[in-house]
This record gives structure tokens, sequence and C-alpha cells, in this order.
């Protein structure tokens, strides 16, 4: 599952200067780990609240309001959301009030049809927004208040509460920990412990340095001069069960040792836009794992193909409406497309999918017995809804300081976030959190090699053996498991726990020798 930085959301005391009065304008600086993530700037007046944050490593720009009438209701909401520079809409959603009911319309990537339901809530949360969590503190007014949020895009509602007691105060909102601190310039600073985030006010007189993070430099696809393989620019034509045919921009690497037809690899990205390399820019510059795959595959002899997710950089094709099983079409094609390529044996095709690939690998591997091989780069053992849980119940899990009781009734929350923010998502997130990989798994008769890190927190690294156990029960015993010690869910080294918090603060992007050695060694025993 492709990383996501989790600004929102939390519990924890805030330090409140007494006579404060709120700064009514400002911007604030998005830290995770040592890292800065982005900036949020915010203007706020009795009637109305705007944001708009900057966050590179999601290429995201998003700038909200949210209006209230002359008795502090929620009066309207609008939002867009735009890449990092600004220059491309990607979409919008709109709160509309009418009578005691509100109307929403989102033309967001996977959103519901338009809808209405009641205006039971007091303002619209936009997502990644610190200074909105700030403001709940501002409209609380030093008095005890419960206020009820819309979370635009899921169309959840969370509560949040604000207790006061003397100087300070707890806010608790979707189970996990925000710290505030005050001062006569308003709300100066928050953290969120168990991201590893952080936010701090710039003074109004601060020249702020260039946000880290620019544009994303053009890939290189290309083999360098003396390299031990070849690469072509191909495209792979798509014809769905759905919609219009659209072509898969590609690279096919042959090696130049050994003498074709070759054995061939088909690597599957994880969830989210992926380009062909499942680069992570910016939040790990440099992380290309599947040209690294490729490159350890050519010196062994094994050619392999790798291809841009549908609608990312040169390939076509509307993701907006793409299940994992519509993904898993994409996967197809290319696998019929390279048993079309004279330098390429039909006989000896092995798929390698990461994350979410590694659901997709079993899937094909079930259906097509003449796929030779398939690596499982931590590939899910648990339906969606469980891992999406244990996302949000580790760090509630491992985090100090927590009595017995809090701890519990963050958890409580945790999973109750979970299943009101899953109610309302998109196609693509239905399926997902429905869906249990292991019945296929029973189903998957080619030898198999699963590949996990120990401290990966996204796909739990437990769920490599489980998921082993389950194909063995079909049947098939040429099963390999390996878990590395020290290595998270992108297959890099964890200088910390491995938590999704770190990634922005990596500084080595390669993935280990081991890791590659091990596939490439495994693959040429059963692709020979």
């Amino acid at each position: 599952m492709r990383p996501t930085l989790l600004i929102l959301a939390v519990t924890a005391p805030i330090s409140l200067a007494a006579q404060a009065a709120p700064a009514a304008a400002g911007t604030y600086r998005l830290f995770q780990g040592r890292s800065e993530v982005g900036r949020e700037t915010f203007r706020r007046a009795d009637s109305l609240f705007e944001q708009s944050s900057v966050i590179p490593a999601l290429n995201l720009r998003i700038e909200s309001g949210n209006a209230r009438d002359h008795a502090g209701r929620f009066a309207g909401f609008t939002l867009s959301l735009r890449n990092a520079a600004g220059d491309t809409l990607l979409g919008t959603y709109r709160a509309e009030l009418s009578g005691d009911s509100v109307r929403i319309v989102s033309d967001l990537p996977r959103a519901p049809a338009p809808r209405t339901r009641l205006a039971d809530f007091d303002l619209v949360m936009p997502p990644q927004s610190v200074a909105s969590l700030a403001y709940l503190v501002v409209r609380a007014g030093g008095r005890d208040t419960t206020l009820r949020m819309l979370m635009a895009g899921s169309d959840s509602i969370l509560t949040a509460t604000v207790r006061f007691s003397g100087d300070s105060a707890r806010v608790r909102f979707a189970g996990i920990e925000v710290l505030v601190r005050d001062s006569a310039g308003g709300v100066v600073s928050l953290e969120i412990p168990v991201q590893r985030a952080r936010a701090v006010l710039a003074a109004s007189n601060e020249k702020l340095p260039p946000l880290p993070g620019g544009p994303r430099p053009k890939p290189d696809f290309s083999a360098p001069p003396g390299a031990p393989y070849s690469t072509e620019e191909v495209r792979v034509p798509v014809t769905p069960a759905v919609g219009d045919t659209f072509s898969l921009g590609c690279t096919l690497t042959l090696p130049k040792a050994g003498r074709p037809p070759y054995p061939a690899v088909v690597t599957i990205t994880g969830s989210g836009l992926q380009g062909r390399d499942e680069d992570l820019w910016p939040t790990v510059p440099g992380y290309r794992p599947f040209r690294q795959v490729a490159e350890r595959l050519a010196l062994g002899g094994i050619a392999s193909l790798r291809c841009d997710d549908r609608g990312r950089d040169a390939s076509t094709g509307n993701p907006a409406i793409a299940t994992t099983v519509d993904l898993a079409g994409d996967t197809r094609a290319q696998v019929a497309w390279l048993r079309t390529r004279p330098e390429i044996n039909p006989a000896k095709l092995a798929l390698l999918g990461h994350s979410e690939g590694g659901i997709i690998g079993p899937m094909l591997g079930a259906e097509d017995r003449r796929i030779s091989a398939l690596v499982i780069m931590a590939g899910p053992g648990k339906p969606g809804a469980e891992i999406l849980r244990d996302q949000a119940r580790w760090p509630i899990l491992t985090q100090e300081g927590l009595t017995p009781e809090a701890r519990a009734a963050a958890l409580a929350a945790a999973d109750s976030t979970v299943r009101a923010d899953s109610a309302a998502q998109g196609a693509w997130f239905q399926w997902f959190y429905h869906y249990d990989p292991l019945p296929v798994a029973r189903r998957v008769r080619q030898p198999t090699l699963i590949l996990q890190g120990a401290l990966d927190r996204q796909v739990s690294a437990g769920q490599a053996d489980t998921l082993a156990r389950a194909i063995r029960q079909g049947g098939n015993r040429q099963v390999t498991v390996r878990v590395f010690p020290g290595l998270n869910h992108l297959f890099l080294q964890s200088p910390t726990d491995g938590s999704p918090a770190e990634y922005a603060s990596l500084t080595d992007a390669r993935v280990p020798a081991a890791v590659l050695d091990t596939i490439a060694v495994w693959l040429g025993r059963w692709l020979r």
C-alpha cells in the first residue's frame, strides 16, 4: 500500500495562554520526523475559515473554506484538490446547505454520486489539515465543547471533544493524540507523537526557505553506457471489460548475457497511482525498487517488463473507475503482450508484485497455470478491513504514557473511525475493504516466494506466514518465505520502528542486495 501522510486525528493535552488573542491568519510548517513535508496557510474571520495546504510528498494542494451563519452554524463548504504546483485541478468537493439538509457534490477520484444528508454537523474537516485542528480549539473559546465534523471525501461524521482545565485542554478526535501549544499569538505549535508529526506557526516576519520536493525529475528508463542489459520503450494495449481501449507505457529490459528467447518477469505495483519504477518522489528521493529488480534480474539472464499504472505518466486510461480486479486485467494484458515477443520464452513467465501487486499476482496465477512462478513482496494475508484496523491500532498499542483506560478508549475510537471512514468510500476502496486474499491463495499452484520486511507497519510481517499457510493448504508445497530483519514496507532499512512516518526521513533509498539476490536466485531456479 502506498504510504500516506496522516496529519489529522488526535487526543492530547493542549496548553493555552489564558488571555490569548488567536492569530487570524498565518502559515503552519508541517514536519514529519526531521523533514518538512508541507505548509498550510489559513485565514479566520467570524463567518469564514479558509485554509490552503501544499504537501509535495503527495503532490497535492488542498484549498477549502468553511462558512458559518451569524449564529455560528454551518452554512457551506468548498474544496479544490490540485497538484502541488497548483496548475492542474484534480477534483472538487462542495457541501451546499438547503434548509436542514446539505447536498454533497464531488468529482474527486472515486467519489460516490451526489447525495443529500442532514446538516447535523458543525463544520467540514478537509484532509491533511492541522490548521483545522487549531480552529477547533479556537471555536471552543475556553469552554468544554463537543463538535461534530463531516470528513470531506469519506463523508463520515466524527466527534471532537475539547475539555478545559485551568490553562490547559484535552482534545479527543479519532483516537489519536495531538499536543497543542498556545501563546498570545495563537496556537503556535501542534504535535502528533504517534505519527512523529508536528506543525509550527511561522512568525509573521519569518522568511521561509523553499519547500523541499519540487517538480518530479523526468524519469530516465534507458540503460546506462556499458550496462549488461538493453531497454526498449514499448506500449501495451489494454482492452478492459468496461470502457475504452487504452495503452500502458512500459520499459522492456533484455539481458545481454545468454541467448533469446529469455525467461521474463512482469512487475506489479502497489496501491495508488504508481510509475513503472514504483518511485516515491519526493517522499523518498531515489527510491526506484522495480528498476533495481529489473537490473538484478538482467544480470541473471532474465528479462522484465515494468509499466506505468493506467492514468500515470506515459499510460492512458481512467484510474478513477478501476478496482483491483480491473488493475489485474491490466497486468493480464502485459502477460499476453509478452507472450507475443520473439525475444521472450512464453513458457517461462513469472509475476512479481509488491503490496497491492501481491494481491494481483496470486489472482492471475490462480487463473493462468501457464505462469511459471510468483514473487509476493509484502502481500496482504488478511481482508482489507483487518489491515486498515491493524494500521490504525498499532500506533496506539505502541504509544508510551497512555493509561490502560486511555488506550482502550483510543483503540475503540480508532476502530470506529475505520468503520465510519470506510462506509462512504468509492469502488476501489470497497473492493479492497471486503476482499479476503486467502481463498485465492489456496488455488495457487505455482512455486511462490513470499518476502516481507520484519518492521512492515502497513502489511504486518505475520501475514507472510498466513499467506504461505493458505497456499500450502491448497496442496502447493513449493512455497518459500523470507522475512528480512530491520526492513519496512518499502524493503528499506528502517532507522526506527518501520512506521510510515519515517519514510520522509530515510536517507538510504536502495533496496538491500540481500533482497534482490534472493529474488534473482530463486527465480533463476524456477525459470530455467
